[in-house]
């Protein structure tokens, strides 16, 4: 595992949550447009933006998505997530994987309105674990 300096962790950490409250907005601004795969698919990567923060404000570098995502269910008591939220976190690596594989089948409002509700809250409680002020 690669360990960064004090200083450019922060600097990701911060990178990674901004990035992911940015991916968040156009997550809305989707679902209103009625773009509702758009919507599901960037909710999924604010979900991933805010793992890789959680992995590296832990001092961890996970060589894959996966690994950094049961790195942080393994540690879920300790960031304050519950079973529910590891789900979360899992079904959005599930939603990734269908679109990388080409299975997805078609998002509905249901599934983009879920996934966003998701996102938003697992962004919320890393926010809280990681003390992160704008």
């Amino acid at each position: 595992m690669c360990h960064l300096d004090l200083t450019a962790m922060k600097a990701e950490v911060r990178i990674r949550i901004e990035e992911a409250e940015r991916i968040i907005r156009e997550a809305e601004e989707a679902l209103k447009s009625g773009l509702y795969e758009t919507c599901c698919i960037s909710s999924c990567y604010a979900i991933f933006h805010v793992i890789r923060a959680l992995i590296i404000s832990m001092g961890m570098n996970p060589k894959t998505l996966e690994d950094a995502v049961h790195l942080i269910c393994l540690s879920r008591e300790k960031i304050g997530f519950t079973r529910d939220d590891c789900s979360k976190i899992y079904r959005a690596l599930d939603i990734k994987s269908e679109i990388d594989g080409g299975y997805l089948r078609r998002i509905t409002k249901d599934v983009a309105e879920r996934t966003l509700e998701d996102a938003k809250e697992i962004l919320e409680k890393s926010k809280k674990f990681l003390n992160f002020t704008p």
